[in-house]
């Protein structure tokens, strides 16, 4: 019962951890026998302020007090620990000072020293009173107090011997205490007068649980001394208790397992223990579990003498209820534990059994086994685990009994396949690591026989068990035994396609480890490998690392190969492989330096970020190698380090190269972060760029600092003022972008003015201000004052006409310029200088006085429309997109002035400006704090003060979002450097600035004019982001009091639900500012305590609220805390169901808000009561409406979690408590709220609940049936009722599916019977019935499930007028789909070919049923998965995911069996009604399309028809023309099998086919499309195109040649991953490229390898230029513009520059490829003709 122990209990009656760890940390009050105490001992620990300062003063009191009252101290301080709360830093230093270490280290005069009688005597005394204290009968003592009485008492018994020792002297005192405590607690628990909440109920049960282990342990330790205890009704009353206790089935578990182990201790004491194991041994009730698995616990080895038979008879008892209850997850999980601390015990047992009972030793492991070998595979993870420790527990007593029956029944499970193979294996894995490997061998022939070979590498369970047996068996076995036997298995999966090469790539790592030099022999060069399996043995082995050299000279091809091939993991290891070694000093050798310069060459592109940082940090590696080759260099110039040095050369050289104009962001990401780490090198060991002879790449760098991330204009910064000469920027081209209405034309202007100011010479000078120049970067000074020099002018311009400094200077581009050189300077070197001092001063009244003009539009009630009134209104000016290039100053003049241009100037202006004022704040010396040192400054209080105002009144008044978040980021600044700040009125700002925020958002009426300024709508608008600010950065000073304060009261105001419109809105602002408070990452685990108010706030407000802005922020503010508590919403499962991820169970959510529970169980037992009585809780809609909103949400958090294994074990706040009300809650008026409960019920309950549940359903099903056919008159149905209920029904029956048949069977005779009758009531129940029926079939795979007469039964549903069907339907508009998806598994279950597929393609296909949308879908499905099935197969399953097929037909699909899946699909290929229905269909959809995605799917099913009646020509010529893209898959395929199946293409259709495939390739077309495009590509390719893209073909179309090679050269650049992949796979299968490129030497035999698409273009553009043999230069000219036409047109630049669409593609460089393919086949038609 260690599990079981007292600081888990305390810590669980907390309603949060970290209120507990905040009462563990406050200050300890004195006892209230010493409040009044005189003592100056006693004084001293009231005078402290903190918990530590108590903890020095008891450690001073103990140690050197030394007074008069020295004999009073020990009381004193054994009062003290007993009063101190659990694990109190206090409490755990008096438990260290009454002990006999803290009485060696006193340095007291021995008459002052404390001894340990006298400290034992004071511990015995406190106990003895506080025990007493308990005693007084009026007032009776309080449950909390008599509880924090047996706790602090309990744990004495806690690694505290002094005071183990006290309290055995006392036990008389606790033990009629404890007595009388549970007969209170439990009188409470069983008065259903009380009402308690179910919260309440679960604390006194807890201490229920504490009482009851503290007198185990009385009883355990002192039981002789519990015999003096005068207390007559002491055991008897106890027992009583404990009894009712450990049988009743609502207390929880672990009350129950102590309440019977008190009972088998009680029985031992009174001396009744032989007569209390007999009557455990009898046959009892469930309920009496845990009193029998007690009795095992309590018996002692010496017991089983007289009681083996008793033990054996009570755990065959128990192994049955386990057998029995199996679906009852807590019972297993207490029955699993509980067993297996028993098996522990049995280890002596067999020493204490004479020989004629060692029989029954026998029966007691087999049982045992039974059981762990019945639930070793449970679901349950503790069940599984518990099970397999039990296990393991008792193969181990049977090895030592010599009992090898046990292990035979392993063996015969294992053999006979009796139970599932996940269970076999581990079993057989628990009996390895007992027994050893030969014996399983010997006894499970199947092993190497079917097991390993088959299930190797796609079962977890074989996959662990081989490699425990293969780790036992090398301790054992000889080598080359266990080298043909284990590692010789790994060798032959790795081949087997269907193996999960990771997995067996892991074990073969292993395998390596354990004999890693004589492996790798045979490892390594065997050829079948892939490299990676060998990479990842190499890296995992440390004993191989020193061989890495001569194992790179060895497999230098595969490297080669694999760091450019298309497998990301491989190409990883091989990195690794390069680069890592044991010795970091190791110098690279030049076939590494090599292979890395091909890495970087080929993926410096790679848009994969995670893949780009993995290779980035491994290079970094090979970096330090460098580095110490550049040493050595500068030392001795040795051969190797010479290389290196040259090395770095050409890496240098590489990485300028990659930043040309058109390089994505990956290329450019990387080769800015290695140039720098390179140059950093260099500057490092002192090496010039003359000495390297390299020229730092000026003006790509200078193209960098117009690079869209400002990240990498950052680096290329921070590259040209380090290593520039000279600036090449020009102040006039700087100021055009600065004054461009575009932003990253500003950002990009700023940075050139950065690296202008760091320049030692520049070209162009600035203007000379003039104050003149100050001796602190004087270049800065000059450019920050030429700044404000235009925005002098700017603001004139604004303060006069708002319009047109929108359009000719915007403001926020200079501004941003200021900015960002302030963010270079030093600041309080600044404040020296009087121009810098007066310099900044006019920044910031130019700041304030930009805000002011620009404020009015942010502030404005629709900032996005705002138009200031003297704007002029030139109506004939066009609108043109300004943002799209940059224009000059007449262009602007002649554009019409927008809001939108006005709104990107104000919001932007506004944003700079708040930036730059919180810059200044936190960096800038402040007059106040400089004061007091006497030192300069740059701030005044006056600014100050007028920046303070300045962020208040934008925070508040700011409607425009970009706007006041930017405020926010500039104002948390100030607050950062107020919070921290040593003056003290700057200090107290942040906490005035709090109380007028909380006085204006509560409405408070001294405040009630500024509150009025406050944003009512857009969320509060900067409110939320200034408490946000104010709150957070107070965090950095360690206290939380700000926010404590914020919450308490913010929470009060929602609560208090104040009348009238003030109160609305002062709740309205308080929603959206817990909001943003809840949302703050930074106050993550701080806001937890108050989630479950602030959750409660949220569900009164969308019950409560009157307006809308209320329950609107109620709506937000409870998104916010779901996703606080679950977690951001991750992807769906493909059935639907919420991700793992965002659910969580009960017992953990009710753990952490237990106060929810009582809320959600109120909630939802007022709204079930109301529903049975019929009643509402409004009279009106509105009223009727926000009750089932409030609901909907409490069901939409309610769906999130699921019950626990411990479900009920440690709590009685159980999901179950819930089911009742919900169940009443399915009969609501509201369809969502009924689909939401019975979705919500089905989460809650057990298969044995779920089963209970359907009967009772069945039945009212029944007798409504009944009442049904006699046609009673006095029915009124009630259809809400009965819709729940059918709902209900679906959910509860998909999660027992057909474990109990014959209620199955019951319950489709009943729905089969309502049928008819209930269509003529209500076609939606009637619906929801047919659902239910669907699902129940759809689970009916397995034959004999229903027998004839049923389905005759449930047949006559499907006889029901059709018509009559669709008219009711069509009534309520629902859908008809349900009915027909009835009929196709009633055809299925009938189990009749023919009928199914009659059905299928006939009756289906009969015009009269308007099932288009049905038919179509299915009959395509079934189409497309027989052409899958084909070899050669026209489709993929990238088709099938793209048609997004539904979840009923591919069930439905997936029940038919593989004969019938063969049968119906070939009739529908071949059926003429099918060809018939579908060209009537499509001629019908070209007509009026009433469905795009049903035009669709009839345009792909069309060709994989039989006889599709397509042709080639019209085909064709559809290509060429405008057609919708629905229809692009259809022709796709058409287009594929014509051309499949053709023998040749006639030359006309060539071109139009090729440019049609060009058209799908663009980059705005999907993903699908573009994969369809190469796979024809591919298919013209490989068949038809051979004649013109063989070697020496002298007539050559070069029209046709260069747009094939254009279109692949454009899949081979597309932006998805599989697109190019599959572009390479067409390339390198087709013939059309060499194999590999020149830098690499291919494999001797081996088929071209798949590379990287980098690393196959020129190798392409070569192989096809150069197969052609045109002679004519013009032609072969021709062919390359045509190739680069693509990449040259205006639309290409537009579309690969920008890099939106495709992220992959850099035009330049594949123009630059094609140019050197070219000059290559010029030179060779030069040789040619020379010859």
């Amino acid at each position: 019962m260690n599990d079981l122990n007292l600081r888990v209990a305390a810590l669980k009656l907390c309603a949060h951890p970290k209120r507990f760890a905040e009462l563990r940390d406050a200050l300890v009050p004195l006892p209230n026998t010493w409040i009044t105490a005189p003592h100056d001992f006693v004084r001293q620990f009231a005078a402290a302020e903190s918990s530590a300062e108590q903890v020095q003063v008891v450690k001073d009191v103990f140690y050197e007090y030394q007074q008069q009252d020295h004999e009073k101290v020990p009381r004193f301080l054994a009062d003290l620990l007993l009063a101190s709360p659990l694990k109190h830093a206090v409490r755990n230093q008096l438990t260290k000072l009454f002990s006999d270490n803290a009485l060696a280290k006193q340095k007291a005069a021995p008459h002052h020293r404390h001894s340990r009688e006298l400290l034992l005597e004071a511990l015995q005394q406190s106990l003895g009173e506080m025990a007493s204290s308990l005693a007084v009968i009026t007032p009776p003592v309080s449950h909390e107090r008599t509880n924090d009485v047996f706790a602090s008492a309990n744990a004495c018994l806690q690694n505290f011997p002094f005071g183990r020792e006290a309290l055995g002297t006392q036990v008389h005192l606790f033990a009629p205490l404890l007595t009388t405590a549970l007969e209170r607690y439990w009188t409470d628990i069983c008065d259903p007068s009380l009402e308690l909440s179910p919260t309440r109920r679960n604390e006194l049960y807890l201490y229920v649980q504490n009482a009851l282990r503290f007198l185990v342990s009385l009883l355990a330790e002192w039981s002789d001394q519990l015999h003096l205890t005068e207390d007559e009704r002491f055991p008897g009353a106890a027992n009583e208790v404990a009894q009712k206790v450990a049988r009743h089935e609502d207390t929880p578990w672990d009350v129950r397992s102590i309440a019977g182990l008190l009972i088998g201790h009680l029985a031992r004491f009174s001396g009744t223990f032989q007569t209390y194991v007999e009557d455990c041994s009898r046959p009892q009730a469930e309920q009496d579990v845990p009193v029998q698995t007690a009795a095992l616990l309590v018996l002692r080895p010496a017991d089983y003498a007289e009681n083996a038979a008793q033990a054996l008879a009570i755990l065959k008892t128990i192994v049955a209820v386990g057998e029995q209850k199996s679906t009852v997850t807590n019972l297993l999980v207490f029955i699993s534990k509980h067993l297996f601390i028993y098996s522990k015990s049995l280890g002596e047992m067999h020493a204490h059994l004479p020989d004629d009972q060692k029989l029954l030793y026998e029966q007691i492991l087999a049982q045992l086994q039974v059981f762990a070998l019945q639930n070793i595979s449970n679901d349950t993870d503790s069940v599984r685990h518990m099970s397999s420790a039990l296990l393991h527990q008792v193969l181990q007593h049977a090895q030592a009994a010599g009992q090898e029956e046990l292990f035979q029944v392993v063996y015969r499970q294992f053999e006979d396949r009796a139970t599932s193979l996940n269970a076999s294996c581990l079993a057989l894995e628990q009996l390895v690591a007992v027994a050893g490997v030969s014996q399983s061998i010997e006894n499970c022939p199947s092993l190497f026989g079917v097991i390993f070979p088959r299930h190797l590498g796609c079962e977890d369970g074989v996959d662990a068990l081989f490699k425990v047996m293969m780790v036992s068996a090398h301790k054992s076995e000889p080598f080359a035994e266990w080298q043909s036997r284990w590692f010789g298995q790994l060798l032959a999966a790795i081949h087997v396609p269907e193996k999960r090469r990771p997995v067996i790539e892991e074990l073969i790592a292993q395998a390596v480890q354990l004999e890693p030099t004589r492996l790798a022999q045979l490892l390594l060069p065997d050829d079948r490998l892939p490299l990676s399996c060998k990479l990842a043995a190499i890296l995992g082995v440390r004993q191989l690392s020193v061989k890495r050299q001569v194992l790179l000279q060895s497999m230098k091809a595969e490297v080669q190969l694999a760091l450019i091939g298309l497998d990301d993991h491989t190409r990883l290891l091989a990195l690794r492989f390069l680069v890592e070694t044991p010795r970091p000093s190791e110098l690279l050798n030049a076939d590494q330096m090599g292979a890395i310069e091909l890495y970087v060459r080929h993926n410096a592109n790679n848009p994969s970020a995670h893949l780009r940082q993995l290779g980035y940090g491994l290079l970094q590696k090979a970096l330090k190698r460098v580095h110490f080759g550049l040493v050595e260099y500068r030392k001795s110039r040795s051969p190797a380090s010479q290389e290196v040095f040259q090395f770095l050369i050409r890496l240098i050289r590489m990485l300028s190269e990659n930043l040309f104009p058109s390089a994505n962001y990956g290329r450019r990401w990387l080769s800015l972060r290695l140039l720098r780490d390179c140059l950093e090198l260099t500057e490092t060991v002192g090496i010039t760029f003359s000495e390297m002879g390299i020229e730092l790449p000026t003006q790509a760098l200078m193209a960098c600092l117009g690079d869209s991330y400002e990240h990498n204009k950052v680096l290329a910064a921070q590259l040209l003022q380090t290593f520039q000469s000279h600036s090449l920027f020009k102040p006039d081209g700087i100021i055009q972008l600065l004054l461009s209405l575009r932003p990253s034309d500003s950002a990009t202007g700023a940075f050139q003015l950065q690296v202008y100011c760091k320049g030692n010479i520049a070209e162009s000078a600035l203007p000379t201000p003039t104050h003149g120049d100050t001796i602190h970067e004087p270049l800065t000074f000059r450019a920050l004052q030429w700044c404000l020099q235009h925005l002098r002018e700017g603001l004139r311009l604004a303060q006069l006409d708002l319009g047109e400094a929108a359009k000719l200077n915007p403001l926020y581009g200079l501004l941003f310029a200021s900015r960002h050189l302030l963010q270079q300077l030093k600041l309080k070197e600044l404040a020296k200088e009087p121009g810098w001092r007066q310099c900044i001063e006019e920044l910031v009244t130019i700041c304030l006085a930009v805000s002011s003009v620009v404020l009015p539009v942010v502030s404005s009630a629709s900032p996005e429309g705002h138009l200031p009134e003297t704007c002029d209104q030139e109506t004939d000016q066009p609108l043109t997109n300004v943002l799209d290039r940059q224009m000059t100053r007449e262009e602007l003049q002649q554009v019409r002035t927008t809001p939108q241009m006005i709104l990107l100037c104000a919001w932007r202006s506004s944003k700079e400006v708040c930036l730059i004022l919180g810059e200044l704040v936190q960096r800038a010396p402040l007059e106040e704090e400089e004061q007091q040192r006497q030192g300069d400054f740059l701030l005044s209080c006056v600014q100050l003060e007028a920046i303070g105002e300045h962020f208040l009144q934008l925070l508040a008044e700011t409607k425009h979002r970009g706007a006041f978040e930017q405020a926010y980021v500039g104002f948390t600044m100030l607050c950062r450097r107020f919070w921290h700040s040593e003056s003290l009125r700057l200090n107290q700002l942040p906490g005035q600035w709090v109380n007028e925020a909380m006085a204006m958002v509560s409405g408070q009426e001294e405040w009630a004019g500024k509150g009025a300024r406050l944003c009512a709508t857009r969320r509060s608008a900067g409110m939320p982001f200034m408490l946000q600010a104010l709150v957070c950065t107070e965090l950095k000073l360690g206290t939380h009091a700000t926010l404590y304060r914020c919450m308490h009261r913010l929470l009060e105001v929602c609560e208090r639900r104040t009348a009238g419109a003030a109160g609305i809105t002062a709740r309205s602002h308080a929603l959206n500012i817990m909001r943003a408070l809840f949302r703050s990452s930074e106050l993550a685990e701080l806001v937890t305590e108050f989630m479950a108010r602030g959750i409660q706030c949220a569900l009164d407000g969308l019950l409560l609220a009157e307006e809308w802005a209320e329950r609107n922020s109620a709506t937000l503010l409870l998104a916010a805390l779901i996703v606080r508590v679950f977690g951001v919403e991750r992807a769906r499962l493909e059935t639907g169901e919420l991700h793992v991820r965002n659910r969580m169970t009960g017992r953990i959510f009710f753990t952490r808000y237990p106060q929810l529970f009582d809320y959600f169980h109120a909630a939802l037992q007022r709204e079930s009561e109301q529903m049975d009585s019929g009643a509402r809780g409004s009279d009106h809609a509105g009223g009727k409406r926000r009750q089932a909103v409030q609901l909907e949400a409490m069901l939409l958090m309610l769906s999130r979690l699921y019950p626990s294994s411990l479900e009920g074990a440690e709590s009685t706040l159980n999901l179950s408590e819930f089911v009742p009300f919900l169940i009443g809650i399915c009969h609501s008026h509201d369809l969502m709220t009924r689909e939401l409960a019975a979705q919500v019920v089905a989460n809650f309950v057990t298969q044995d609940q779920a089963l209970a549940e359907i009967r009772r359903i069945v039945i009212e099903l029944k007798a409504l049936q009944l009442r049904l056919q006699r046609q009673d008159e006095a029915l009124n149905l009630n259809t809400n009722l009965l819709h729940g209920q059918l709902l209900l029904l679906l959910h509860l029956h998909r999660l027992v599916r057909w474990t109990r048949p014959s209620l199955t069977r019951m319950q489709l005779h009943t729905l089969a019977a309502l049928a008819a009758p209930l269509l003529q009531h209500d076609a939606c129940a009637f619906g929801a019935l047919v659902e239910v029926m669907v699902a129940a079939m759809e689970d009916a795979v397995e034959p004999g499930l229903l027998d004839f007469q049923l389905l005759e039964q449930i047949g006559a549903v499907y006889l029901l007028d059709h018509k009559e069907v669709h008219r009711r339907c069509q009534q309520l508009g629902i859908s008809k789909r349900f009915y027909q998806i009835f009929g196709l598994h009633l055809h299925r279950l009938r189990g009749i070919s023919q009928g199914i597929v009659l059905h299928i393609v006939e009756d289906l296909a009969e015009p009269m049923w308007a099932l288009d949308e049905l038919r179509v879908e299915l009959w395509l499905y079934i189409l497309l998965q027989r052409s899958l099935s084909k070899q050669h197969s026209l489709v993929s399953e990238q088709d099938i995911e793209h048609f997004d097929f539904s979840g009923d037909i591919r069930r439905y699909f997936e029940t038919l069996s593989q004969e019938q899946r063969e049968e119906v699909a070939q009739e529908l290929y071949e059926s003429p009604a099918v060809r018939s229905s579908v060209l009537q269909m499509l001629k019908s959809s070209r007509r009026s399309c009433w469905s795009l995605q049903l035009a669709g799917r009839l345009a792909a099913l069309q060709p994989l028809l039989r006889d599709p009646e397509l042709d080639l020509n019209q085909l064709v010529k559809r290509c060429s023309e405008e057609h919708s893209a629905h229809q692009e898959a259809g022709l796709l395929l058409g287009l594929r099998r014509l051309i499949g199946e053709s023998k040749t293409l006639e030359r006309r259709h060539w071109l139009p086919v090729l440019d049609y495939a060009q058209r799908l390739v663009h980059p705005g077309q999907p993903v699908y499309l573009r994969h369809q495009a190469a796979e024809l590509c591919d298919l013209l390719a490989r068949h038809h195109l051979r004649d013109q893209l063989g070697a020496g073909i002298t007539d050559v179309d070069i029209e046709l040649v260069g747009r094939f090679i254009a279109l692949v050269l454009l899949l081979l650049h597309d932006d998805a991953d599989w697109v190019r992949h599959r572009a390479v796979q067409l390339v390198c299968g087709a013939g059309l490229s060499s194999g590999t490129e020149h830098t690499v030497e291919p494999l001797h035999g081996a088929r071209p390898p798949l590379i990287l698409p980098s690393a196959l273009t020129q190798d392409f553009l070569d192989t096809m230029i150069g197969k052609l043999r045109v002679v004519d230069v013009k032609v072969v000219q021709r062919l390359v513009d045509i190739i680069g036409e693509p990449f040259t047109c205006a639309e290409a630049k537009e579309l690969f520059d920008k890099q939106e669409n495709n992220h992959y593609c850099e035009r330049n460089h594949v123009l630059v490829g094609l140019r050197d393919a070219h000059a290559r086949a010029r030179t060779a038609l030069h040789e040619v003709s020379n010859k």
